[in-house]
Formats: C-alpha cells, sequence, structure tokens
C-alpha cells in the first residue's frame, strides 16, 4: 500500500508539472521560430554620403550601414546590403529582389507593395532652399509664378506635391540631375528655389565647403525600414525587427541615424 501510495504522489505531481513543461517548451519553440534558418535578406540602400557609401577598401559603409548591422545582427537575421538607384530599390520592392530597404514611402503606389516597421530611425526633412542673402518667402504663396528647382527620378511627399501642382501658383520647374548639380543651379540663378532633402544638401554644403545654405522646412516624415510584401514571412521579420529595435534601445543604443 505504502509503494501504491508513492507512485500515486509522483504521479500527481508530475501531472501538477506538465503545464510548466509544456509552458517552457512553447517559450523555446516560440525563440527557435524567430531564429528559422533563412537566405541573406536582399537589403537595398539608395547612396547618401556619410550614410551609405563605398569606402576605400570597396565595402559599403556609413551611419545606416551600421545601423543596419546594429538591427539585423540583434534580430538575428543574415543580410546582404547594396547600394542601388531609387527605381531600382522601388521595382525591387514590388516584384521581390529587394526585401527591405530603410526610407520612406512617398512613392504612390508602393504602399501596396511593402509593410513598414513601426520603430522610426530618424526624421527625413525636405527643405525650401534659396539663394544666400534672398529674404525667406512665405510658403506656399510666396513663391508663385516663380522656378523651382527639383531632383530628378526622387519623390517628394504627395502633399508638396499637390500643393507644387496648385494651377493658381504659376511655378516652372527645372531638373536637377544630382544633388550636387542642384545645389550649383541655385547658386548661379538658374532657378529661385530649390526643393531637397535636408541631409543630402548638408552633404552637398561640406562637400563644396560652403555654409549652409537658407531655407524653410516644408515637409518632414520618420524613416522606417520597408520590407517588400513577397518577402518571404514579411510580417514576422517586421515584428522581429521591432523587438531588435526595443531591445537595443533598452540598452542605450542611438538609433536614430540623423541625430549620429
Amino acid at each position: 500500500m505504502r509503494l501504491l501510495a508513492c507512485l500515486m504522489t509522483s504521479l500527481a505531481l508530475l501531472a501538477a508539472d506538465m503545464p510548466l513543461l509544456h509552458a517552457q517548451e512553447a517559450a523555446q519553440a516560440e525563440v527557435q521560430s524567430q531564429r528559422v534558418t533563412r537566405d541573406p535578406l536582399q537589403v537595398a540602400i539608395m547612396h547618401f554620403p556619410g550614410y551609405s557609401e563605398v569606402n576605400e577598401a570597396g565595402e559599403v559603409s556609413g551611419r545606416t550601414v551600421t545601423l543596419l548591422k546594429k538591427l539585423m545582427g540583434e534580430a538575428g537575421v543574415p543580410y546582404d546590403v547594396r547600394i542601388l538607384p531609387a527605381a531600382r530599390i522601388w521595382k525591387g520592392l514590388e516584384d521581390g529582389s529587394v526585401h527591405v530597404w530603410p526610407g520612406i514611402v512617398n512613392k504612390p503606389g508602393l504602399e501596396a507593395f511593402t509593410l513598414l516597421t513601426q520603430r522610426p530611425l530618424g526624421v527625413v526633412g525636405i527643405n525650401l532652399y534659396y539663394p544666400p542673402g534672398s529674404a525667406a518667402p512665405q510658403w506656399p504663396q510666396g513663391i508663385k509664378g516663380k522656378r523651382v528647382i527639383l531632383i530628378t527620378n526622387y519623390t517628394y511627399t504627395a502633399q508638396l506635391m499637390r500643393t507644387l501642382d496648385d494651377p493658381s501658383l504659376d511655378l516652372t520647374f527645372h531638373s536637377g540631375s544630382s544633388h550636387i548639380g542642384a545645389v550649383r543651379m541655385l547658386l548661379r540663378g538658374r532657378g529661385d528655389y530649390l526643393l531637397d532633402y535636408r541631409a543630402q544638401v548638408e552633404a552637398v554644403t561640406k562637400q563644396l565647403n560652403i555654409e549652409m545654405l537658407p531655407h524653410l522646412t516644408v515637409a518632414e516624415q520618420s524613416m522606417r525600414l520597408v520590407v517588400s510584401r513577397r518577402t518571404p514571412g514579411a510580417a514576422e521579420l517586421v515584428q522581429q525587427l521591432d523587438l531588435a529595435y526595443d531591445r537595443l534601445q533598452a540598452r542605450g543604443e542611438e538609433l536614430d541615424i540623423t541625430r549620429q
């Protein structure tokens, strides 16, 4: 009887421990599912001095590259990174040949092909630049009838484009094939104003060794990781990257590349 009683007690204890064992197994399975072996993600970034460029050793480097290394490493996700033109990145996100891009979705229709992480990587500002010594215009009525320089193959926000397309403003547009070319056009009087990204113009002014151009900030958007919906496990990847961001932030890591 004593042996039977001991056996019944052991079985009861084992049954009581079963929920805990199941919970531990489920937690381990969840961790493993987040570390599923996958082919390297194809990450694309645009050329951006100081943020993403090829160094003397032929390697892709810069603030954005460093941040990607932190996030992907923390998430346990293998990846390859390439510098590509904007048009190729957008096409790649649509057809799945590009899996991830750190940027802002302001190309019309691109949101249908992508998912966004929730955590911001920095704030992208778009400014209206004017020649040194000129008075600051009122936005937007103060630029009525003027010549505005835009960057070829770059997108602006939908709200900005609606403003620029307003017939009552009677604007004339000129195209700059590059950021440095557009700044030179403005300084040479080939346009009255330049609409361009803040960080790009900051890089150009350093390159040309000139003072920062006077400007008005007309738009700001948060940059995030943009994930192609054609990426295997796209929704799960977005969650992994956001959780990796949270862990890094909790450890005091600087994750806003526009503040570095």
